[in-house]
Parts: structure tokens; sequence; C-alpha cells
């Protein structure tokens, strides 16, 4: 009985123990990782043109914007020619998990229709 309740204090005793290392540590490291500063990202730039706000891209105009995921988005103007959206890029090995849907641009512009 006295070896099972030292079992036990020594559990609890360990649990709050990591749990205070977990806090302490990892309270650090979060404090060491730098932020990304947008603000600054946009005021030190020296585009001339139009600085986009998502890629940091200096372009022409908004519409000529990239995604900024360029990787796994693709870009589909909107069909007044207004503005764009960025959807993710579907496999077609996962056709099967949007039933056959192909959410591309032309699903864009059903949605954008209505349709």
């Amino acid at each position: 009985m006295i070896n099972l309740m030292l079992f036990i204090s020594l559990l609890f005793t360990s649990l709050a123990s990591a749990d205070v290392f977990q806090n302490f540590f990892g309270q650090q490291m979060r404090q060491q990782q730098p932020s990304f500063d947008y603000q600054r990202m946009q005021l030190n730039s020296k585009c001339s043109k139009y600085l986009c706000p998502e890629s940091f891209a200096c372009v022409d105009k908004p519409l000529d914007c990239p995604c900024p995921f360029p990787d796994s988005q693709e870009k589909c103007i909107l069909p007044d020619k207004s503005n764009y959206v960025c959807i993710a890029k579907v496999d077609r090995h996962d056709l099967d998990e949007f039933e056959g849907e192909i959410r591309d641009c032309k699903w864009v512009e059903r949605a954008w229709n209505g349709v």
C-alpha cells in the first residue's frame, strides 16, 4: 500500500514538473522566434507601383497580384474582372473526396453566376 502511494505521489510530482518545464522552456522558445512584421515590409518596400498585400509582389495593378502560395493555389479572376480569388489546387487523384466535382476557375465562375 505504501509503495502504491509512493508511486502515485512520484507520478503526480513528475507530471507537475513536466508541465512547469514545458511552460518555462516553451515560453522562452516562443519569445525567441522572430515575428514577421507586415507593416515594416510594406513601409520599407521600394515598390513604386502596386504592392500586393499578401505576397509583397510589386505589380502594375491589383489584378496582377499572384496568389501568396502559388504551388498550392490557383488564381481565378472573377468574371467582372474587378478582382480575383485564390483557391486550393486540387490533385486530380483526390476527386473522389469532392464527389467528382472539380474545383477550378470554372467552378468559381459557376459560383459567381449562382449555379
